[in-house]
């Protein structure tokens, strides 16, 4: 009885071992917790609005596809400088991961944007935390639902 209970520790021990060289976990938050990138989106809006476009290209992930000029340019000419009124955390999905290439983050997050002349649209986001460097690796504005 003893032998069998050591084998199952054993083999419980190896298994521990292998899974926690890359342990992921994935954490659905109430939309009552602050995200740790919310004052990173914060200042992408404000760039955004500001039309400040090496700014907001600076707050992008380092592995973040280099063609991101158009869609920058493209969220700064539909903003035109209009401030924003409010921006309500809606959803935020937090993945951590470690491996063997390091520690990593990953928020997505969704918020609802009001302008300050009414207008409502929503903004999902992925801001990533790691080794390799941090910053957006998405930033969307949604102006629609279907």
């Amino acid at each position: 009885m003893k032998k069998t209970i050591w084998f199952a520790l054993l083999i419980l021990s190896i298994v521990s071992c292998f899974t926690a060289c890359n342990f992921t976990t994935n954490i659905m938050d109430s939309t009552k917790n602050k995200a740790e990138s919310t004052p990173h989106v914060e200042e992408m809006m404000s760039a955004i609005v500001e039309k400040r476009v090496s700014d907001a290209k600076s707050l992008l992930h380092p592995q973040a596809n280099e063609n991101t000029d158009d869609a920058i340019e493209q969220m700064v000419n539909y903003v035109n400088g209009r401030t924003v009124s409010s921006m309500e955390l809606l959803n935020i999905k937090v993945s951590t991961s470690k491996g063997t290439s390091g520690q990593m983050r990953q928020e997505q997050v969704a918020y609802q944007v009001v302008m300050a002349d009414g207008e409502i649209f929503y903004l999902n986001a992925v801001y990533v935390i790691g080794d390799e460097g941090n910053g957006f690796a998405s930033f969307q504005l949604v102006l629609g639902i279907v």
